[in-house]
């Protein structure tokens, strides 16, 4: 039975993948639906419905409101994460605002939100003030009166314990990662133990373990139903995530061929699993969580096995307990960790070796915690104050070591960013991993067919590295070649930020910057490290400006920068760039203004021909005069601009100015990121990050060929 239904999902998936990305019969809309609303984006509408979920941010609440033909995201203000906002869920409620699509890919590899949402069955957002919105009855009381237990316990559970050891708590039990302070979870992901605050499969199954030793390991009816209950409590507690639906979904499994007196295969169960929740929702196959969830179940399905077998044979040959004990110990954690670090390392750009040593301590504080920490949920439901004090003690204990080994896992060091697989090698490692520890393998080393376990796993790899190209997700074969572009005008916000990538060098011009927000770390180093840069040969700053030098300084505290160049001070002396190859020229203005320009061209008129042109100072009503662009005779002009910015850039006589000259423009706060994809026999072909917008420019132009100031 494995085999059918493995190869049903590789089918079905690869099935998913076609339509989704290439969708060359016009039939991807069938397999991935797409919401109805999403046709009023930008209109006011009155939002009716009934809360299935409710996750506290930081500065707001996300509320998803199911409407009966759809789900709507409402981004709910809120001035701190009290318990009020918990007595939302289940209750009808009407809000009013104005619908908008979520956020697309803005940069090339960056996450993409609204991808997210749709595995979530999201396909509209809304932001609403807390005064138009109207709560009305309860709808659904088992999830209501659960959820306001929740916001209770965590209001009566927090002066009780530090504000660390409650955010450690918080994330741990129920997944509420949010509470948590941002150096505290970047901690805990670079030591590779972020799982255990992320709820998981590992916490059902520890709830599971929990429950059988309270009903003191028997099996049957009355055993069967309790465990299915305290699951489905826990999976509306933790906000219906994939990775506790899936890990529900194969213990119920579990639960029904004990009574059906049928073998339970794990590896048969995830796919079962995987079939269903792809059913439902064909999306889920790009949601992070849903792709981390179940390599984790495959890995333990099919490559443990394989290494419980290897801690036997050692432990018999040599004649060592130790050694097999050994292996219990390690070995679940190492297999997890050996077929989900490509993955993390692909998603999320980290890396972190130490995390083999401490994640089985680690699973061992959650499971401790997890257990005290639900055991003080009880309490809160039953008893007082005091005793819930009392009861908080272990708990916080426990928070406070698994808060102890993260800082033992720093101070021993070894983790850090690192470039991102590309897709080729991602999927050439899986095939290698789930072919090696793969019955098949073994069964055809077994009967002497070695030239056919040879021809097939060629055959794999071939596929492998043919995929991603085949459905257009990647314009190479080769595993360690990068999708790099000749230059790339990345979406900072409201600021500049212009990646060359020519003759081998990666130059960046100006890095953006934003006086609230660390650019550089929340934008600047995913954005390159997903492009596979691990430094950045020489960076300009066109000016002193916040928005155009801020993320570069910000960037050489955490990124290698081998060379920093500044060109200027003030808008009125800023650096003007030229630069391109043999296949194009740009023109970089930064902030000139029209004076600025008018003196440059009469100073170098010829020498400004340019196939693109980045309009200064962000498409502003003070620059773009039509003497720069006579002069310069721009095929692609590109404006670099904040979404929604409060200086209205860009002015509309620039836009004006440019659409009567017959010039192309790109606005990366409307596009994203904008990068030149191809650039060959006079044809420059122009893509934004969410790759849903192309332009195809000819030109004949003479190019230039390195950086250079006019």
């Amino acid at each position: 039975m494995r085999r059918p239904l493995l190869f049903f999902l590789f089918a079905q998936s690869i099935i998913i993948l076609i339509l989704a990305c290439l969708d060359p019969f016009g039939l991807g809309s069938l397999l991935l639906p797409s919401g109805k609303l999403s046709e009023k984006a930008g209109e006011l509408y009155t939002a009716e419905g009934v809360v299935t979920n409710v996750a506290v941010k930081q500065r707001y609440a996300a509320v998803t409101v199911d409407t009966g033909r759809e789900k709507i995201l409402i981004r709910l203000s809120v001035t701190d994460a009290d318990a009020a906002v918990y007595d939302l869920l289940g209750r009808n409620i009407s809000a009013t605002g104005v619908l908008s699509l979520p956020d697309s890919r803005r940069n090339p590899g960056a996450f993409d939100y609204r991808l997210y949402l749709k595995g979530r069955k999201v396909y509209t957002i809304m932001d609403v003030s807390r005064y138009r919105l109207a709560a009305g009855g309860i709808k659904r009381p088992v999830l209501h009166w659960l959820s306001v237990k929740k916001g209770q316990f965590y209001a009566a559970v927090r002066p009780y314990m530090s504000e660390k050891e409650f955010q450690i708590t918080a994330g741990l039990l129920f997944g509420e990662t949010s509470y948590m302070d941002e150096d505290l979870y970047e901690q805990f992901r670079l030591n590779g133990i972020a799982h255990v605050l992320a709820v998981s499969g590992l916490h059902v199954g520890l709830l599971y373990s929990l429950v059988l030793k309270l009903l003191g390991g028997r099996r049957g009816t009355a055993s069967s139903l309790a465990t299915a209950a305290c699951l489905a409590v826990y999976a509306s507690l933790s906000g219906f995530s994939v990775s506790v639906l899936r890990a529900s979904c194969m213990i119920a499994l579990n639960l029904l061929s004990f009574h059906l007196r049928r073998r339970y295969d794990l590896v048969c169960a995830a796919s079962l699993t995987a079939i269903v929740f792809l059913f439902v929702n064909p999306w889920q196959l790009f949601d992070t969580g849903f792709q981390l969830s179940f390599t984790a179940a495959y890995s333990i399905g099919i490559a443990l096995p394989w290494a419980e077998s290897k801690g036997k044979e050692l432990s018999d040959r040599y004649k060592k307990r130790w050694i097999l004990t050994a292996f219990e110990i390690f070995s679940p954690s190492f297999m997890v960790q050996l077929g989900m670090v490509p993955l993390i390392l692909f998603h999320f750009l980290t890396l972190s070796p130490v995390s083999m040593l401490i994640n089985p301590p680690a699973v061992l504080l959650a499971g401790l915690l997890l257990s005290c920490g639900l055991a003080g949920f009880l309490f809160s439901l039953l008893l007082s104050g005091s005793v819930l004090a009392a009861a908080a003690g272990p708990a916080r204990a426990f928070a406070f070591l698994l808060g102890l080994l993260s800082d033992a896992g720093g101070f021993i060091g070894g983790s850090g960013y690192f470039p991102a697989p590309t897709l080729q090698a991602l999927a050439l490692y899986y095939i290698a991993f789930f072919w090696f520890f793969s019955e098949t393998r073994v069964v055809l080393r077994r009967r002497g067919k070695r030239f056919l376990a040879i021809l097939t796993a060629a055959f794999l790899s071939c596929a492998a590295l043919l995929m991603p190209k085949g459905l257009g997700l990647s314009d190479h074969i080769h595993p360690l070649a990068y999708d790099t572009h000749p230059i790339t005008f990345v979406d900072v916000g409201q600021g500049d930020c212009i990646h060359i990538c020519t003759g081998g060098k990666n130059i960046l011009v100006d890095g953006g910057g934003n006086a609230f927000s660390d650019i550089a770390e929340r934008t600047l180093r995913p954005y390159l490290l997903k492009s596979g840069i691990s430094h950045i040969d020489t960076a300009y700053i066109t000016h002193e400006d916040i928005d155009h030098a801020l993320g570069i300084r910000q960037l050489q505290e955490i990124f290698q920068v081998d060379e920093c160049i500044k060109l200027g001070e003030t808008n009125e002396d800023c650096g003007i760039l030229k630069a391109g190859d043999n296949t194009f020229s740009a023109l970089l203005m930064a902030d000139a203004d029209i004076a600025r320009e008018k003196l440059l061209c009469s100073m170098h008129g010829p020498e400004l021909a340019c196939n693109i042109l980045k309009l200064g100072h962000h498409g502003s009503a003070g620059s773009t005069g039509p003497d720069l662009l006579q002069c310069a005779r721009p095929h692609m002009a590109i404006i670099s601009c904040g979404r929604n910015n409060r200086y209205g850039h860009p002015a509309d006589r620039v836009i004006e100015l440019l659409e009567n000259s017959g010039i192309i423009y790109a606005r990366t706060d409307t596009d994203g990121a904008v990068y030149l994809k191809n650039a060959e026999n006079g044809l420059l072909v122009f893509e934004n990050a969410a790759k849903d917008k192309q332009w195809l420019i000819r030109t004949t132009d003479q190019t230039q060929s390195t950086p250079q100031r006019p």
